[in-house]
């Protein structure tokens, strides 16, 4: 019985002979062509009598096509030259400069899109994996918050390194100048040099699947070999499950949150205000802080008076409220005087207050 063979995904290799080779031919091409110039300029100052600038301008006449008749070669010896010089070999030179070059722009486009290209960045995002549900989707979101979130990240460039995209970013990424993409694995260290981890200023390490617990174990392995290649950067790594929180943060990870693909904000609040995502988390756990509403009519005080009393009462931390026409204020100007019907109120496991309890104290 024959075994069957476990196809595996080869690492990327970022292999430049292509591309060595086009550079070659267009360095070629340029250092025959100026010696060929070379010749046929000193050609007509021995053979025509013209000077050094007249030579140069026939010259540069003759092999670009243009011709505009003022000079020419009239000797047998200088016709011949410029047949030579120019008409066979020079003006063949010059079109293979042309067509390499045309070329190889060509080939780097396409590399690009394809995230074949070896970027050269300093100081950006690097993003390891993409989520499997409309990773697109996600990550537009994601990196139009981290754009508008801060002005120190309105022009910051992100690379994405995931094979989520092998032919190249979806339209929802690909016209964004600020982002790009690199095909290849975490497991590869080619792909590590090529997405330039070693001089980014934060990494984030997305969970593919957020429901599964293994993505946790990818995670571990990535943050592991991140900091053994002496990465000091923060790393902000996605967990699936509460229990391999400790886990990852010995392995190195800064901050450690859960993967919300509906709330791309919370990776956004990791990168631009660490610890940030830590308060909003706990918001998100009933085991956390709480964000309670409380029936209590508040007319005419200062929001600063309501806030301290409530704070000296050890009854939570207001955060806002709702006024007689079902609008919500949040952080409202601390001398502005309230007229609320409800107060949104942040508690903690040990603070109890009732709606009966902060009327009183608020009436007082």
């Amino acid at each position: 019985m024959k075994r069957l063979r476990r196809s595996r995904t080869r690492p990327l290799r970022f292999r430049r002979s292509v591309v060595r080779d086009l550079r070659n031919r267009i360095r070629f091409a340029l250092v025959g062509l100026l010696i060929l110039v070379g010749l046929h300029v000193v050609s007509m100052v021995a053979f025509e009598h013209l000077g050094l600038g007249e030579a140069i301008w026939l010259t540069f006449t003759t092999i670009t096509t243009t011709g505009y008749g003022d000079y020419s070669a009239k000797t047998t010896a200088g016709r011949a030259s410029t047949i030579v010089l120019i008409y066979l070999s020079g003006i063949f030179l010059l079109t293979q400069a042309a067509s390499a070059f045309f070329e190889f722009r060509i080939l780097r486009r396409e590399r690009k899109r394809r995230g074949e290209w070896r970027w050269d960045m300093r100081d950006h995002i690097v993003f390891v994996n993409a989520p499997a549900d409309e990773p697109g989707d996600y990550l537009r979101r994601l990196l139009d918050q981290l754009h508008r979130s801060h002005a120190h990240f309105a022009a910051v460039p992100s690379l994405i390194l995931t094979e989520a995209f092998p032919d190249g970013l979806p339209p929802d990424l690909e016209d964004d100048p600020l982002i790009v993409q690199l095909k290849g694995r975490f497991d590869d260290p080619a792909a590590l040099d090529a997405a330039g981890v070693d001089q980014a200023q934060v990494l984030v390490i997305l969970a593919e699947n957020e429901g599964d617990r293994l993505s946790d174990s990818r995670t571990f392995d990535i943050i592991h070999r991140l900091r053994e290649r002496g990465i000091t950067a923060r790393i902000i790594a996605e967990c699936v499950d509460d229990l391999n929180r400790e886990r990852l943060k010995r392995a190195g990870a800064s901050a450690i949150v859960r993967p919300l693909r509906g709330y791309p904000e919370m990776i956004v609040r990791a990168i631009v205000a660490p610890g940030t995502e830590w308060i909003i988390e706990r918001l998100f756990s009933s085991e956390g802080d709480e964000c309670l509403r409380f029936e209590v009519a508040v007319e005419g005080l200062t929001w600063s008076r309501v806030v301290r009393a409530v704070l000296e009462a050890n009854y939570g931390t207001p955060v806002g409220y709702a006024d007689g026409q079902g609008r919500f204020h949040s952080n409202p100007p601390p001398q502005a005087p309230i007229a609320a019907t409800a107060l949104f109120i942040l508690v903690d496991e040990t603070q109890k207050p009732t709606n009966g309890a902060l009327q009183k104290l608020l009436e007082g």
